[in-house]
This record gives C-alpha cells, sequence and structure tokens, in this order.
C-alpha cells in the first residue's frame, strides 16, 4: 500500500467512526488536524460538490432546531470534516476577516472564557463557557450559508418546527383524550408536557420565532408560497394555545405587534396603535383558543403578579428573588463579575444573607443578569451589541431580511427576560444559525445578490 493509500485509509477509519457516533463536536478537532497532516486531498470533483452538500447540511441543522441538539452537533462535526477537506482557506479567512458580526459573536464567547482567569470554580466555569461554543462552530455557519439558498434554510427550520408541532399535537390528543394510545415523541420533564424532544422552556419560544417567521413570509410572498406560510402561522398559532408556555405566547403576542410596526412605516400613531391592538387581540386568541391547561397556567400567572411580594411559593416570586439577589452580586463586583465559574457560589453567599429559605440556582434565569454577574458591565455590553449592533451595520442592505434582522434581536431580548436563552443549548442554535443565514452570505458592502438587485423589495 502505497503512502497515499494509507493516509487514505486512515482518513476512512476516522471518519467512520463519526458516522457511528463515537465522535462528538469537542473531540472532531483531533480528526481535522490529522487530516490536514495527512496528504490526502478530495478528488477536484468532490471538492467542487462540497458548498453545495454543506450548505444542505446547514439546512438539515435548521430543520433540527427544535429536536435533539445531539443530532445538530453530528451533524456540525460532518460540516466540519467536508469544510477543512474542501480547503480554500484564503477565501474563508477573508470571508470571516471582513465579516464584524462574527467578531462580535466570538468576543461573547471568548469573554466568558477570558473570566476563567478571575473564577475560582474552573470545572464549572469551563461548563458554562462551553455553553457558548455555538458562537465559535459559527465560523463554519457563515463560510457555508448561501445568499441564494435563504428559503431553504427558513423553509428546513418551519418544516422541522411542523413536524413537532405535529408530534406535539398527538401528544396533547392522546394525554387528554385517548390515554389508551400508544407513546408517541415527548419530553420526559413532565408527564402533561406535549413538546416531543425539548420541554416547553424551549419549545414555546421556537414555535412563537416560527409564528413571526411564517407571518412576515406569508404577508411578503404571493401565490401558493403566501398559502404555505400562512398554513404554517396557523398551526403556529394552535401549537402555542395548547403548549401551556406562557414565554412563548407572551413573546409571540409582542412580535406580532412588531410585524405590525414593520408593515406601517410611515405611519407611525396609526403603527403603534395597531401594532398594540394586534398584540392584545394575539394574547386573547391564544388565551380563548387554549386548552384547560394553558389557560389555568395563564391565570395563575396573572395571580402571581396581584400576589407578588406577599408569598415565595409562586414562580414569579421565585424569579424575582432571583433577580433581586443577581442584582446584589453585580452591586457588590460590577467591574469583572464573579467570573463564568463562580455564579452559584456568589449567589449562594447572597441567598444565604438575604433569602436563606429560598433555593439556589445555578442561573438567574436572565441572559442580561447572567451576562453582567459572570462577566461584568462590559458583558452586558458586549450583550446588547451582540444583538442590536450586527442590524445597524447591515441597515442599508436592500436584500429583503431587514425586518427578520431587527425581529431576531427583538426576539431574543424579550424571552431572556424569562430565562437564559443564549446559555441554553436549541434556542442558542437557533440564534447562530440565524445571525449567520442573516449576516454570514456576504459582508455589508456586498449584501445584495442579483436577485435582489433585479427587485429589490422583494423578500428572498
Amino acid at each position: 500500500m502505497t503512502a497515499s493509500q494509507e493516509a487514505r485509509h486512515g482518513v476512512h477509519q476516522r471518519l467512520s467512526l463519526i458516522f457511528r457516533g463515537k465522535y462528538n463536536l469537542f473531540t472532531s478537532a483531533a480528526i481535522s488536524k490529522e487530516i490536514l497532516a495527512s496528504k490526502y486531498t478530495l478528488p477536484r470533483g468532490w471538492r467542487a460538490q462540497i458548498p453545495a452538500i454543506n450548505s444542505a447540511l446547514l439546512a438539515s441543522i435548521f430543520f433540527l432546531v427544535p429536536t435533539k441538539i445531539a443530532l445538530a452537533y453530528a451533524l456540525s462535526v460532518v460540516m466540519l470534516v467536508l469544510w477543512i477537506a474542501e480547503g480554500d482557506w484564503e477565501s474563508k479567512w477573508f470571508t470571516l476577516r471582513a465579516n464584524p458580526v462574527f467578531w462580535i459573536l466570538q468576543t461573547y464567547f471568548w469573554l466568558f472564557v477570558l473570566s476563567l482567569a478571575w473564577t475560582s470554580d474552573q470545572s464549572s466555569g469551563r461548563t458554562m463557557a462551553t455553553r457558548y461554543v455555538l458562537f465559535v462552530v459559527a465560523a463554519i455557519y457563515f463560510t457555508v450559508a448561501r445568499r441564494e439558498h435563504t428559503s431553504r434554510y427558513l423553509a428546513a427550520f418551519a418544516a422541522g418546527v411542523v413536524m413537532c408541532e405535529l408530534f406535539a399535537g398527538y401528544n396533547w390528543i392522546r394525554i387528554y383524550q385517548y390515554p389508551h394510545w400508544p407513546q408517541g415523541f415527548q419530553s420526559s420533564k413532565d408527564v402533561l408536557e406535549i413538546a416531543p424532544f425539548v420541554d416547553r422552556i424551549m419549545f414555546g419560544p421556537i414555535v412563537a420565532f416560527t409564528g413571526y417567521v411564517s407571518g412576515w413570509r406569508a404577508l411578503g410572498l404571493r401565490g401558493s408560497a403566501r398559502f404555505g406560510w400562512g398554513l404554517v402561522w396557523l398551526s403556529t398559532l394552535f401549537s402555542l394555545s395548547i403548549s401551556a408556555g406562557r414565554t412563548g405566547m407572551a413573546s409571540f403576542s409582542l412580535m406580532m405587534g412588531l410585524l405590525t410596526l414593520q408593515l406601517l412605516p410611515h405611519h407611525r400613531v396609526r403603527a403603534v396603535l395597531t401594532a398594540s391592538l394586534v398584540t392584545a387581540l394575539s394574547a386573547l386568541t391564544l388565551f380563548l383558543m387554549g386548552d384547560l391547561q394553558t389557560q389555568r397556567r395563564v391565570a395563575d400567572g396573572v395571580a402571581e403578579v396581584h400576589d407578588l411580594g406577599r408569598t415565595t411559593a409562586t414562580s414569579l416570586a421565585q424569579r424575582s428573588t432571583m433577580t433581586a439577589n443577581t442584582l446584589r452580586i453585580i452591586a457588590e463586583q460590577p467591574g469583572l463579575g464573579v467570573g463564568a465559574g463562580d455564579f452559584r457560589s456568589a449567589y449562594q453567599k447572597m441567598n444565604e444573607r438575604f433569602t436563606p429559605a429560598e433555593r439556589v440556582t445555578r442561573n438567574p434565569h436572565n441572559e442580561m443578569l447572567f451576562a453582567v454577574a459572570t462577566t461584568g458591565l462590559i458583558g452586558g455590553l458586549v450583550l446588547f451589541i451582540v444583538w442590536f449592533v450586527p442590524p445597524w451595520i447591515f441597515r442599508h442592505s436592500d436584500d429583503g431580511l431587514g425586518c427578520l434582522r431587527l425581529a431576531l434581536p427583538t426576539f431574543f431580548l424579550i424571552i431572556c427576560f424569562a430565562e437564559s436563552y443564549l446559555w441554553l443549548p436549541n434556542t442558542g442554535l437557533m440564534f447562530v444559525l440565524f445571525s449567520s443565514l442573516l449576516y454570514g452570505p456576504a459582508s455589508p458592502k456586498y449584501a445584495s445578490t442579483e436577485l435582489q438587485k433585479s427587485n429589490p423589495k422583494s423578500q428572498p
């Protein structure tokens, strides 16, 4: 066997291990180095097909957002191997180097890594920092995303959500109407949980964002495409009404208000009044369509607001306690924060001093507070830069994605008051994927494709 054949055989062995699940996203770097070290290269014809293959894999990862995150990680590993085998490093480096949004995302991740320098619990710190590792994987997504495949990515995302909504609908029917039916795909957190792969904490917001995307697409397209996206919007409305997820219902209603504002850009007073009405009607519709459990959870939420300060036994009261204790942590260490690994210990000390009867948490259920408590005020500033500077940089792009660029950070700002959603895997993946779609394919100077030049007001 020649040296070239031996190298080829070694690479094939390692690739087979990946497909058999022996390697994950974090150990694939070692394989990548071996592939680079070997003098094995794919035939030129195969390498020419890699961009199209990786773009299809990226669409598949969009599809997997509401499912098990391990599947998305596995496809990302496959994409990484192909990405390395493709070569063309100069072009990829130029794409990343010239894209300020990519570097903004890197700053947020590496800030948590840097905070390990002043954190005591290194093990917890590394665990916390790796929660944001998808911000690093964005290097692949940003160079793989193709503007001409925008519709494909969005359709794949919607298809994955609709599939999960169908599973959720089956679970709802089985739980409440026909309990003798066989067990379906169901989150194991709660026997009454209808979400198939993730709990309602993540499922509700993912469905809510799908509601915005489908409404935006339905209003911007024509013919069968409008009808199809309209059906997706209706499915999200129904799914949210039986999900019992209050964050998903609230964020959907507010995003419908934002969509209304975006449709009436030249009539500010009318837009604000109409958006307020649409938001209220959306919330009312979800409540009236809701099943008994959903209506009960909404009613409980209203009662919790009324009883806030009188009891500590409710969900809202516990969130209020977490917020107060986290603000005390920030007040004591506002500059650099406590580091990625010491939030739990710092919170425990505050809890013992001010609220000894309450439980300790490792996460304040608020992305903004978590960022500031662990990485200081600079971390909070970087977080808002991550959200709102990219759409400002691309504000002059005429590719038809301006509304979605504003919607993405607005949506995460809303839901991150209820949970650290960039810290959670599926919603964090959703943010990174949509950032790659919106900002990856071209720098601001070259954001317009020939398609948009011919019809700048059309959606891709």
